[in-house]
């Protein structure tokens, strides 16, 4: 028993001796690792088509960096989507209505990676925030805004305030009503959604609009003042308002001009609320002390109370001439036709003639007048055969402007005798004769005169018994008091006093 315990004893002994020496191996020396903080509180606030993660971790001071996991299935088939030394990350670039799962792995400086956190599950969709459906600017502090979220949104916020500070959640609704705030100016409203998990919206939505409730001419101007204006002359106009990307106008009796804030057409500098433009004073325009008002709608369509210059503007431009053409009728006859005015202050057509091509309304002579303006034409007819006359036309306006035609001529047919026509008796009294004869055919028939000779040689020298203008007449009755026996006979008379004889006299003896 006490040999045993002895053995022993030295067993010990000899261990604890052992204990004591340096024993050299061949491995080296290896200490247990340190433990690998797992990730918790995994949470993602989603975005627009990204999502924001954020994690807590029980010693962050150990951990170098953390590893981003991402699965878009349920099998569990993760890869290293992205690392960040913080606790929070925002992955981009995600498909809409696809699901997606996330975890968070700790990194230490050795490399060594520790076991991923719970998964969470985000389902990627279009979020938005618009105001008034996108419009650049409204007119009133009460607008619609549209969210754009996914199913299973439960609440929503919204405030000029990124914080919130004066804001409550309200049940979620894709269209709902908000009040901006006062004063006109550029307003931005920023919105945060919730989830049905209790989750919430990562990054802030927001929209900006510019708030515009009127509109406002300071003044209008054009330059030149002080002057008449004449055809060809240049009006430029100037319009300044409170604001730029607005409509501009300046209207004065008988045109509108349209102005521009964009550096064209005379306007000098874009965007700058001053607005230009300009007028080219055409021909038969006329304008005495008009009034010249401007007119503006901004880009909120709030429409200005109209502003006029203090300035009027006057402009006296002749009428615009018209093209005169001149054609010969016949022997003493020149048809003269142009087309009608367009003179907005048209008072009279003015016909010259002349013998010579320098026609004009101060030495020649005035043919005609004619106010009506749609007349077109005129026939001149107290004119000398084969002879040529000058014409020119004067379209006046009633301010007494006037511009002359170009100058026309036409030359007058040569004339001839006229034909003769057949003369006889048809009844006879006494005292009296009837006469007929075939109608003449000239074109410058003047009259019928019948004459009475004592021989069957009737001339015009003879004594002048009966007139007719009437080339349709063809009968007359003579008279006679007394005893005698006659010759008679007709003769055609044309325009120009030519003459021809019929071709027979007749012979007619009264008895009483």
């Amino acid at each position: 028993m006490t040999k045993n315990l002895f053995v022993i004893f030295a067993v010990v002994l000899l261990l604890a001796v052992g204990c004591s020496r340096y024993i050299e191996s061949r491995d080296p020396v290896r200490s247990l690792p340190d433990a690998v903080g797992t990730p918790y509180n995994l949470a993602a606030r989603l975005n627009d088509q990204s999502v924001t993660l954020s994690w807590d971790i029980a010693d962050p001071s150990t951990i170098a960096r953390y590893r981003v996991y991402l699965s878009d299935s349920t099998a569990g088939n993760y890869i290293v989507r992205d690392s960040t030394t913080e606790r929070q990350i925002t992955i981009g670039g995600l498909s809409v209505n696809t699901r997606y799962l996330f975890r968070v792995a700790s990194v230490l400086n050795t490399g060594l990676e520790g076991l991923p956190s719970e998964a969470v599950s985000v389902r990627i969709a279009t979020l938005s925030l618009v105001i008034a459906g996108g419009d650049d600017f409204v007119k009133s502090r009460d607008v619609q805004i549209e969210l754009n979220a996914p199913s299973g949104t439960t609440h929503y916020i919204l405030s000029e305030d990124s914080l919130f500070g004066d804001a409550v959640w309200k049940d979620y609704r894709s269209y709902v009503s908000f009040k901006l705030s006062e004063d006109d100016g550029l307003k931005k409203v920023f919105g945060q959604l919730q989830f049905a998990d209790g989750s919430q919206t990562g990054d802030l939505l927001s929209d900006e609009v510019t708030l515009d409730t009127r509109a406002t001419i300071e003044e209008v101007n054009f330059t030149p003042t002080g002057v008449t204006l004449d055809v060809g002359d240049t009006v430029y106009f100037e319009l300044v308002a409170g604001e730029a990307d607005g409509e501009a106008f300046v209207y004065f009796t008988g045109d509108t001009v349209e102005l521009y804030d964009d550096a064209t057409h005379t306007d000098l500098v874009k965007d700058d609320s001053t607005y230009s433009g300009f007028f080219v004073v055409p021909s038969s325009f006329n304008l005495t002390n008009g009034l010249v008002t401007g007119s503006f709608t901004d880009a909120a369509d709030n429409t200005a109370d109209a502003v006029s210059a203090t300035e009027f503007l006057t402009i006296f431009t002749p009428p615009q001439a018209v093209k005169l053409t001149a054609v010969a009728y016949s022997t003493y006859q020149i048809d003269l036709s142009w087309p009608s005015s367009a003179s907005g202050y048209f008072s009279a057509y003015r016909i010259y003639r002349d013998n010579s091509s320098s026609v004009n309304d101060a030495s020649s002579e005035l043919v005609a007048t004619i106010t009506n303006r749609s007349t077109a034409s005129y026939r001149d007819t107290t004119l000398s055969d084969a002879t040529e006359y000058f014409y020119k036309l004067y379209v006046f306006d009633n301010t007494g402007l006037k511009a002359g035609s170009n100058v026309d001529s036409a030359t007058t047919r040569v004339n001839t005798a006229p034909d003769p026509v057949e003369f006889y008796k048809t009844e006879q009294s006494d005292s009296t004769a009837t006469f007929q004869w075939s109608i003449s055919g000239e074109d410058d028939f003047e009259s019928y005169r019948i004459f009475r000779g004592a021989n069957v040689d009737v001339t015009i020298t003879d004594q002048i018994v009966g007139l007719i203008t009437n080339n349709a007449t063809d009968e007359y009755t003579y008279s006679h008091q007394g005893t005698g026996t006659y010759f008679f006979r007709v003769f055609v008379f044309d325009r120009h006093g030519v003459s021809t004889g019929s071709v027979n006299s007749v012979l007619v003896s009264f008895t009483e």
